[in-house]
């Protein structure tokens, strides 16, 4: 068959057959002689091979040779050297990781140990980034959610606090709208509205519009139009958009929505609009015209909450100086008539941080505990690296000498960690969509509420490939940096117990800083937990235990004046007929809820141009004490007599008593509610009840006035407080039972449990105290194996001094007493240093402490005990090792 490869040459250039014909030919017969003899199968598949793999190289050949041609032709150049070098580049990284997965597969419990300990670290890290892109500092997806901004105020003579939530009156809100720096603005009022039709009643959280709030958030409908300019008129015609959650959920996604009307409130409502799935304002699911007057509403009556849209070319500081303008004029005319103008500041803050403000310091807290533990798992790559390297000098020596360059040798190393690193990543996204399953169980639900939700998008996967990245980077930093420091002479030279101990005090303080940070988590996850434990003790003044809460709002259009008043009282006489309930009330809101306050003034202690005191306002019915379980110190509780045609009572709590009646009886003192220009009509006080916590089990008791229901005529929504004899949610299918039964059309809303209340007013701390807690186990975890690698090589290294101990007659428990207290040295340097990080890391616990501070001896002493036990279990098997050298085998070792 030598004519048949004769004849494929011809398909190869000329001068390649003149250079390489004859080997060819002598290769093809070679194969054929050593095929003689074959089964015939046998030789055919031989010959196809080798004509595929002729005709094959001689099409590259032709190829090459065609493309060089007609890239000079073009004026390309000559690109094949560069493009080779780049394939050549290429061949060496795939070398490199062809490599570094061999040493994987030898060593998989290198391997292994340093992928979970870096899925952990970074699916933590992931999974807290996640919760907080989500909830924190990407929760809206509104376009250009950096341009759009709340407008706050801070009263400096009421509070310290901005606040941005219902603060401002539509007078002042017109004030605001001469702001050149905003392209749009909208105020909204925030209430509920009942949606009736249908099988069940709906209670909607609703969003009053003052003005067309839509084009400021930069949203459209997705079905139907937006509001009207007739539409947003006073007394204008009812109309409302809903969101895409309430279409989809009461409406079943029924295009033809906006071709009928709704009742909404008892009145027939048509939609006009359905809202994107990624606008939920503050929770609400209902947008209505507000219908009012702005121009009967007094200055100083503030319901309303601003949004603005920053102007293409404004920034924030410019709408900031407006504002500072535009306060200061107004201080300068209305200041001898509302005296809380005085001093006052707006501030505008984009929107996101305004509404999660709170939960920011928290954020911020959280990010930089799982930065520590991301900090932990890096340096417990590192030990393990500089420990392997060990026993690798030699390789890397013989590269060297080979000539090797050290970039080479440091980029081999740099594609281990970085493999590795990924790696854990693809493990920590696993962790991390666990994370996020169980996240709901941290999250109040009013938060969930919002529309607000964590998982992997985007922004979270590419923070995730980031800390990855920067992992493998800082993993491989110190053993790339040894790596190329190697003397290829002295290393060959020298045997495995000169290089054994290499790197040996480098490893000690890379786990003197895992245990420096694993302490700083450790105490402030120690002086959490203390913290809710004193929250956990703290007697609120009421008993929680079986007390079922939830909201009703009665819709004027049929509750008007004292039929809401009527209506409770029947509701509250029915409840408490119900088999296993022990006392119901009505209260306007309850502890540790602290949301409504008013000013007041006591007979013949008015000082002329002051400002007039606040204090928390509760408008309750007569049980409304004994339902929470709370004593009446002095005087009477409320009854069925405090009607609207008798004379105005209050009763005050004894915080309220001591702050502004000290020295007097409180009983039978006149007081009178509102501002100077709304004044109510004097009232006596009947009764002061003991103290409980209204703000929360961290906050102080505030100042409170409670006033009977039925002396009130505008308060068509209440809370309603069940007692229980047993759970408080055993009743209540009984209590929407006795609901239905007075009105079929209203429903129940925000139902929980009194310990339900408590629970979520502290629910940063319990939150915080818990994720805090978790990565200070995983932090101690990967630290713990820190200890373990570095004393097992410790150990390894010095088998040889061990032997020598044996021999000269050391006994085994002074030799373990020599591992052990390196590791307690160890521990103990870790131990100072965290100390002496808390207390500069402190600052960011305070505000979430209650009872304790940041630094705290028993928490210390706590910490100490269990970083030593855990200090003791990781060296104890390296140490017991040691003790058990054969001196005989150890003076043999090399």
């Amino acid at each position: 068959m030598t004519w048949l490869f004769k004849v494929l040459l011809r398909l190869y250039p000329a001068d390649f057959r003149a250079r390489y014909g004859s080997e060819v030919l002598a290769a093809a017969a070679d194969a054929q002689e050593e095929a003689r003899g074959a089964p015939l199968a046998v030789r055919m598949r031989l010959l196809a091979f080798s004509v595929r793999d002729v005709v094959g190289a001689a099409m590259r050949q032709r190829f090459r040779r065609v493309r060089t041609s007609t890239i000079s032709a073009l004026g390309g150049g000559h690109p094949q050297p560069s493009r080779q070098s780049k394939r050549s580049e290429m061949d060496t990284i795939l070398q490199d990781i062809r490599y570094a997965l061999r040493l994987f597969v030898r060593r998989p419990g290198f391997a292994a140990v340093a992928v979970i300990s870096l899925a952990l670290a970074i699916g933590g890290n992931t999974a807290i980034y996640g919760i907080l892109d989500g909830f924190v500092f990407h929760p809206f997806s509104y376009p250009d959610p950096d341009r759009l901004v709340a407008v706050g105020v801070n009263y400096p003579k009421l509070s310290s606090e901005t606040s941005y939530i219902e603060v401002l009156s539509p007078a002042e809100y017109a004030d605001i709208r001469t702001a050149g720096s905003f392209a749009s603005i909208g105020a909204f009022d925030l209430g509920n509205r009942n949606i009736s039709g249908g099988d069940v009643p709906e209670r909607v959280f609703t969003a009053l519009l003052l003005d067309d709030l839509f084009p400021v958030l930069g949203m459209k409908p997705v079905l139907g139009r937006g509001f009207t300019r007739d539409e947003l008129l006073p007394n204008g015609p009812p109309v409302a958009i809903i969101s895409h959650r309430l279409w989809r959920t009461r409406f079943a996604e029924d295009p033809a929505i906006l071709s009928r009307a709704v009742r909404i409130s008892g009145q027939s409502t048509a939609i006009v609009g359905v809202m994107p799935p990624g606008l939920v304002l503050i929770g609400t699911d209902l947008w209505m015209p507000w219908g009012g007057d702005p121009a009967r509403m007094p200055r100083n009556i503030r319901q309303f909450s601003i949004l603005a849209r920053l102007a293409p070319r404004a920034s924030i500081e410019q709408a900031n100086t407006e504002l500072t303008t535009i306060a200061g004029r107004i201080d300068q005319a209305e200041r001898a008539k509302f005296k809380e103008y005085e001093g006052w500041r707006l501030t505008a803050t984009p929107w996101a941080a305004a509404l999660m403000q709170d939960v920011r310091p928290v954020a911020y807290m959280l990010v930089g505990a799982v930065a520590f533990v991301l900090l932990i798992a890096c340096a417990n790559l590192t030990n393990l690296f500089l420990a392997r390297s060990t026993t690798r000098h030699r390789e890397l020596a013989v590269r060297l000498a080979l000539g090797a360059g050290r970039w080479r040798v440091a980029r081999h190393v740099l594609t281990e960690s970085l493999l590795l690193s990924f790696a854990g990543a693809a493990g920590g996204l696993l962790v991390a969509y666990l994370a996020f399953r169980g996240s709901s169980s941290l999250i109040p639900a009013q938060f969930q509420m919002l529309g607000l939700e964590a998982g992997l998008n985007t922004r979270v996967l590419a923070w995730s490939a980031a800390v990855a990245l920067a992992c493998g980077l800082l993993a491989a930093l110190l053993p790339a940096l040894q790596a190329t420091r190697t003397d290829p002479h002295d290393s060959l030279k020298a045997d495995t117990r000169a290089g054994g101990n290499r790197g040996g005090r480098l490893r000690q303080l890379l786990v003197i800083s895992e245990i420096a940070l694993s302490v700083v988590l450790l105490l402030g996850a120690g002086v959490l937990i203390r913290s809710m434990w004193n929250i956990q003790r703290v007697d609120p003044g009421f008993q929680s235990d079986g007390v079922l809460t939830m909201r009703l709002t009665l819709p004027r259009e049929r509750y008007a004046e004292d039929a809401a008043g009527a209506f409770f009282d029947s509701l509250i006489e029915r409840l408490e007929a119900v088999p296993g309930v022990r006392s119901a009330s009505a209260a306007s809101q309850f502890p540790p809820m602290a949301a409504f306050d008013t000013q007041f003034t006591l007979e013949h202690k008015v000082e002329p141009g002051s400002t007039l005191p606040t204090a928390l306002s509760t408008v309750a019915s007569p049980g409304y004490f004994a339902t929470l379980g709370v004593p009446i110190q002095a005087g009477r509780a409320f009854n069925a007599s405090d009607r609207l045609n008798t004379p105005p009572v209050v009763i005050v709590n004894a915080a309220f008593a001591a702050r502004y009646l000290s020295g007097a009886d409180p009983v039978g003192q006149r007081i009178q509610m509102g501002s100077p220009e709304r004044p109510r009509p004097a009232a006596t006080i009947v009764g002061v009840v003991a103290d409980f916590r209204n703000a929360g089990a961290t906050q102080a008791v505030r100042p409170e006035l409670f006033i009977p229901v039925r002396q009130q005529t505008v308060w068509n929504q209440l809370f309603v407080l069940v007692r229980s004899e047993g759970a408080a949610a055993a009743i209540l299918p009984a209590v929407r039972q006795t609901v239905q039964s007075l009105d079929a059309e209203q429903p129940i809303y925000m139902i929980q449990s009194l310990d339900e209340a408590l629970a979520v007013s502290s629910f940063q701390q319990r939150a915080s105290a818990i994720v805090l807690a978790l990565f200070a186990l995983l932090a101690m975890v990967l630290a713990a194996m820190g200890i373990y690698g570095v004393m097992s090589y410790s150990v390894s290294a010095r088998t040889q001094e061990m032997g020598v101990r044996f021999a000269l007659g050391a006994q085994r428990g002074s030799v373990l007493w020599l591992v052990i207290r390196q590791v307690l040295l160890l521990a103990a340097i870790g131990l100072t240093i965290g100390v002496v990080l808390l207390v500069f890391a402190g600052r960011a616990l305070e505000q979430l402490l209650f009872g304790v501070k940041a630094v705290d001896p028993l928490t210390i002493v706590l910490v100490t005990l269990a970083l030593g036990a855990v200090a003791l279990v990781a060296a104890w098997v390296p140490a017991s090792r040691a003790s058990r050298i054969d001196p005989i085998t150890a003076l043999r070792y090399e």
